[in-house]
C-alpha cells in the first residue's frame, strides 16, 4: 500500500493535474472574456473604419482555411484548424483589433479548443467586414471550372507523354478520337483529385 501510495499516486496527480490547471485558466481567461464582450464589441464598432481594411487584407493574405474560419467561424472550425486559429488571431492583434490579444496570451497558454466559443464570438464581430469579399470555396470552384487547374503547356506536355494510340485499320479520325478521350479523361481525374 504504501508503494501505491509514494510511486503510482503522484504520477496520476501529476499527469491529471496537469489537464485540471490548463481548464482552470482557460476558464478564467474565457470568464474575463466575457465580461469585456460589451466593451470589446462597442471598440470593434468604434474602430469599424480603421479596422475594416485592415481585416480585409488580412482575409485576402491569408490561406484557405484561414478566410473560411474568418468568413464562416464556428466552434468546430476553430477547434480542428487550431493553428490556423492562433496565426489568424496573431495577425488580429498586430491590427489591434480589440479582444485578439487576450485571446493570443490563452491560446498560447491554454490551446485553443478550450477557448474555442470565445474565438468564434470575437470572429463573428469581424466577419461582415469580408462579407463582400468573395468567399474562397467558390473562387477555388471557379478556378477548376475555367481551367485554372492546368495551364496550356501543361495539357500539351500530357498530350505528348501520353502512350502512342494505334489507328485501327489506318484510320486518322479514329485515333485522333481516342486520343482526344483519353486527354478528356486524364482532366476531368485530375480535377476530381483536386
Amino acid at each position: 500500500m504504501t508503494y501505491w501510495k509514494e510511486k503510482v499516486l503522484p504520477k496520476i496527480k501529476k499527469y491529471f493535474g496537469k489537464g485540471d490547471a490548463n481548464s482552470k485558466g482557460a476558464a478564467e481567461a474565457a470568464k474575463s472574456f466575457n465580461k469585456a464582450k460589451n466593451s470589446i464589441e462597442k471598440e470593434i464598432e468604434e474602430k469599424k473604419p480603421e479596422l475594416e481594411p485592415k481585416i480585409i487584407e488580412i482575409y485576402r493574405d491569408s490561406k484557405l482555411e484561414t478566410k473560411l474560419l474568418l468568413k464562416e467561424p464556428t466552434e468546430d472550425k476553430v477547434k480542428q484548424q487550431a493553428q490556423a486559429a492562433q496565426d489568424l488571431l496573431q495577425r488580429l492583434v498586430e491590427a489591434g483589433c480589440p479582444g485578439a490579444q487576450i485571446l493570443k496570451e490563452a491560446g498560447d497558454k491554454y490551446g485553443t479548443a478550450l477557448l474555442s466559443f470565445q474565438i468564434q464570438y470575437l470572429l463573428e464581430k469581424l466577419s461582415p467586414f469580408v462579407a463582400n469579399e468573395e468567399s474562397p470555396v467558390i473562387a477555388r470552384e471557379l478556378d477548376l471550372v475555367e481551367g485554372g487547374a492546368k495551364t496550356a503547356e501543361e495539357t500539351a506536355k500530357d498530350i505528348s507523354e501520353a502512350p502512342a494510340v494505334p489507328a485501327s485499320d489506318g484510320n486518322v479520325e479514329e485515333a485522333t478520337v481516342k486520343i482526344e478521350t483519353e486527354v478528356e479523361i486524364v482532366g476531368t481525374e485530375e480535377k476530381a483529385h483536386i
